[in-house]
């Protein structure tokens, strides 16, 4: 607060004391006699020479500033008495009494004529005393005149350098955004940035005054208000109350009118009102820099601009800088190597920089690299200011879970793009997803944590991939440098030796070697170790000694994917914590023995197993969650193996009993054959009872095959309900009921009908209620002729007493498709009373006889419109079609805004008043706008 201003509480009574009044009188004339101050008497006058009036102008002058002096100050008390919220000072009291005194004295002095002027002595007497109240006056309120410095700042180079302060300094020059978020991962050139945009409005006198606000992880309102008054330049704020601070500081800067304010470093979301920042002011503009993108919505940050890394080029130009020597060849190529590990990071290049300035032997560069891509070179200034730098990001995630899943991403190989579902079934497999009862909670669990890491930088999607930036996976392997070996990706040939399997050891991961030879006796003593990713790691030949996991009793997660194993040891049934045996595409074991014993396990993988011949002791594991036999040479399980697994919640096999598989009622992921027709049917008809939400059903009479894949979780694809049915001729279908024979049921909330090969139908067969099928696909019926409707063109209806509501054909379709039907004459054929109230699409293809949408002979109906929402029809290939639609039937096409017809040999027009190849122009009753 001012030196002049203490809180209210202390003043007595809360009753602020009155300023002293001002004076009427501003200036004094040029020639006026003068007084004594200490005397208070008129000092005498007499004739006085030129030197004599010049001293008279020098004392105006003074006089007049310090007139202004207290014209300031007077201001700055009334603002603050304003708020109720100040109390004068003894000293600003005396100040202004000392000036209201002189002010007094000097009117009080008859004007003089130019013969009656003060003495050179009792001019500069006078003088003095002007000034020594300048002097007191100093510092009085000194705020207003504080000028904010520019800012140290490092060197950054590069095009999206340039690109984000020029696209910054644009948003706060116009004026369509208030806030503005800059956002990236730690180390990346934020603050650099944000101080060039700092000095640079300071500059420009049209972007107003400038605050530079560091707000950091500690952050608190009273913390952060004292560095907005401090950087007000209005000293301590004496006030305790953070709300009478927060209107104080309100006030403030709404007084001081163009305001931008700079908070960097920002790690959670701040109330700015609770602060006292009125970002509702005229002319008060906020940028903020963060690492979360969550706080820049948070904050209504209505533009968001996320900093990247540097190119390979900037980022080598950048090191070469700093480093500022010359280097030789083979140093040159050291370098390169160097700046690539470091990703592009700013602040890891410029910290690696400057730590070889000087070096210029080999081996030291050598040296350097090598501790880099080993993690191992958190020492001295690389700790310090990269390590700690983003450790902070890893820190300010809280959660442990979160933190965990974090550091099992860096357990895979460097630069390595990891499939996001792979990520969230690793994370289940760790119980790092914990009490949530179904997978599909558990994805959703995982998808928001993925989310959250890349939202504070720690992580980035590319896709549906996930990588992790260099500096970053250096930065988590360092958090488990004690407690883990990672090894991925380094193409070694031998397992690390025996002393690196510590008793602390909790991970360790060596996917994505080459070993070649185990040690036959190795039997470490890791009662700690949860997770062992050998994925990809032992070549053809090796064998894994029996002793390797006798020891290994807390193991939860064992990976040997892509092992080119032919038996596993025996040791491994005795981890009986085991929660995950993952032995995908493991393609030379044969077997798999003593799986009984294996009561905790929760997940088997042997997907492409493909000589695995059987597995003992599958019917004793209760508590399986996942179990993925596909692509293996188990092709049936027994009926009543899966009996006891109740808790499945993931089943992929080849062929399955429905008997069985309808009892798992915990299934959200089911993909397998079914035997029959029959068992078909039956399992449809009890979809909707076990609450699947997507499916893709095969039926396949050239196979026979009966196809069934039904999700629940978010990697099910488009998230369609899918039918194909494929070679099924005489196919008669229906939806609820019984049946049987060659009759086969589909869901009644299909989505998509694919329908390939009904070659005896004629006209689409009868097949139920579909209200929610959208997309119908025909292909390749060699009789169809009609869509709906009679083929023959002599067909008249029977007389009927009273007209009947025409039943809408596919409530909700929205596209429908029909290609290579080559007997097909109409999409509508005589005589129809179906109607399309949703469809927006008609695409037709190569069927050689159509002739048109409608029979030519067919009078339209009044009511109700048949293709009211009809927008694009898309012809190609149908050479025998001479006219798209009759023009009585247009008024049928009110939306209609787009036709494309190609390679339709015998067109000559789209109907009477419209041809191909003239230009579009308006036709009465539908609002075409292209025509290709």
């Amino acid at each position: 607060m001012d030196p002049c201003i203490t809180p209210s509480s202390q003043a007595p009574n809360n009753a602020p004391p009155p300023i002293p009044p001002c004076g009427t009188s501003l200036i004094i004339p040029l020639l006026s006699p003068v007084l004594d101050m200490n005397e208070g008497a008129p000092m005498t006058s007499h004739q006085n020479t030129g030197n004599d009036i010049e001293g008279n102008r020098d004392l105006k002058r003074k006089i007049e500033l310090l007139y202004s002096k207290e014209a300031s100050i007077r201001d700055e008390l009334l603002f603050a008495a304003s708020l109720s919220l100040w109390k004068l000072s003894a000293e600003v009291a005396n100040w202004l009494a000392d000036v209201e005194k002189l002010r007094n004295n000097l009117c009080s002095i008859e004007a003089a004529s130019e013969d009656c002027l003060p003495s050179h002595q009792e001019v500069d007497k006078l003088t003095r005393g002007v000034e020594d109240l300048m002097r007191q006056g100093k510092g009085l309120f000194e705020a207003r005149e504080t000028k904010v410095g520019k800012l140290l700042n490092e060197k950054m180079v590069g095009e999206a350098f340039q690109k984000n302060t020029t696209k910054v300094l644009e948003f706060l020059a116009g004026n369509e955004i208030s806030r503005l978020g800059i956002y990236g991962m730690g180390g990346v050139g934020k603050t650099t940035i944000m101080v060039y945009v700092h000095n640079r409005l300071l500059e420009e006198a049209n972007y107003g005054n400038v605050l530079w606000i560091t707000v950091s992880q500690d952050f608190n309102t009273r913390r952060l208000q004292d560095d907005l008054w401090k950087g007000l330049g209005l000293g301590i704020i004496q006030e305790w109350d953070l709300r009478k601070r927060a209107a104080i500081l309100s006030n403030c800067l709404t007084r001081r009118g163009k305001y931008t304010i700079i908070l960097d470093d920002l790690w959670e979301c701040v109330d700015l009102e609770e602060v006292g920042i009125p970002i509702k002011a005229d002319g008060l503009k906020l940028v903020l820099s963060t690492r979360s993108f969550n706080v820049c919505c948070q904050m209504h940050c209505e533009k968001k601009i996320k900093i990247e890394p540097l190119s390979h080029i900037e980022a080598q130009s950048l090191f070469l800088e700093e480093l500022g020597f010359d280097l030789n060849l083979e140093i040159k190529c050291i370098v390169e190597s160097i700046v690539k590990e470091c990703a592009g990071l700013p602040l890891a290049i410029i910290t690696m920089a400057r730590s070889m300035r000087g070096v210029t032997d080999v081996f030291e560069w050598k040296d350097c690299l090598e501790k880099l891509k080993e993690s191992s070179m958190w020492q001295t200034d690389m700790e310090k200011k990269v390590l700690m730098n983003l450790k902070l990001s890893y820190d300010c995630l809280g959660n442990p879970e979160v933190q965990q899943c974090f550091l099992s991403c860096a357990l895979y190989p460097e630069d390595e793009l990891i499939d996001k579902f792979e990520l969230i079934e690793f994370f289940i497999d760790q119980g790092l997803i914990g009490r949530l009862d179904m997978r599909g909670k558990q994805y959703d669990r995982g998808l928001t944590i993925l989310n959250k890491l890349e939202n504070v930088c720690l992580l980035k999607y590319d896709r549906d991939k996930i990588k992790m930036h260099n500096m970053i996976r250096h930065m988590a392997l360092h958090i488990m440098s004690a407690t883990s070996i990672v090894r991925a990706g380094k193409c070694f040939r031998m397992i690390p030796s025996k002393e690196y399997w510590t008793d602390a050891l909790e991970k360790v991961s060596l996917m994505e070697n080459d070993i070649r030879d185990f040690p036959l006796s190795m039997s470490p003593y890791c009662p700690k170790l949860s997770t062992c990713l050998f994925n990809r790691t032992f070549s053809k030949g090796v064998v894994i000694s029996d002793s390797f996991f006798q020891q290994l009793w807390g193991l939860k997660v064992l990976n040997l994917s892509g092992c080119e194993l032919r038996e596993l040891p025996n040791s491994i049934s005795n981890l009986v914590n085991l929660r995950a045996l993952l032995l995908r595409e493991c393609k030379e074991l044969c077997q798999i023995l003593c799986l009984g014993k294996l009561r905790s396990l929760r997940k088997l993988d042997i997907y492409g197993c493909v000589c695995l011949q059987a597995l003992d002791g599958l019917g004793k594991l209760v508590n399986l969650r996942y179990l993925d036999l596909t692509k293996t040479k188990i092709k049936k399980l027994a009926r009543g193996k899966l009996a006891g697994m109740l808790n499945l919640q993931y089943l992929k096999m080849e062929e399955a009993n429905v008997e069985d598989i309808t009892k798992l009622r915990a299934l959200e992921v089911l993909e397998c054959y079914l035997e029959d027709v029959d068992g078909f049917n039956k399992f449809v008809s009890v979809i909707k009872q076990i609450n699947h939400h997507y499916y893709e059903l095969k039926v396949d009479q050239g196979r026979p095959m009966f196809s069934v894949k039904v999700s629940d979780d978010a990697r099910f694809g488009d998230y369609e309900r899918r039918v194909f049915i494929l070679d099924w001729t005489d196919a008669i279908l229906s939806v609820g009921g019984e049946s049987t024979g060659f009759c086969i049921l589909i869901p009644q909330d299909v989505q998509k009908l694919i329908w390939v090969n009904c070659d005896k139908t004629t006209i689409l067969p009868a097949v139920g209620h579909l209200e929610n099928l959208e997309s119908l696909n025909i292909k390749k019926w060699e009789s169809l002729r009609v869509l709906c409707g009679e083929t023959n063109i002599h067909y008249s209806p029977a007389p009927t007493p009273a007209p009947t509501p025409t039943p809408p054909l596919f409530q909700n379709l929205r596209v429908l498709e029909i290609l290579q039907c080559p007997k097909l004459t109409y999409l509508i054929g005589h005589g129809s009373k179906f109607f399309f109230p949703h469809l927006r699409e008609i695409r037709l293809s190569d069927s050689e006889e159509i002739e048109g949408i409608i029979a030519s002979t067919t009078s339209p109906p009044a009511l109700p419109l048949v293709f009211p929402s009809l927008e694009e029809i898309y012809v190609v290939r149908c050479d025998k079609m001479k006219r798209l639609l009759e023009p009585e039937w247009l008024p049928h096409f009110p939306k209609l805004k787009s036709i494309k017809l190609h390679r339709c040999a015998n067109m000559e027009e789209i109907t009477k008043v419209l041809r191909p190849y003239l230009p579009v122009k308006p036709v009465e009753g539908i609002s075409l706008k292209s025509l290709e």
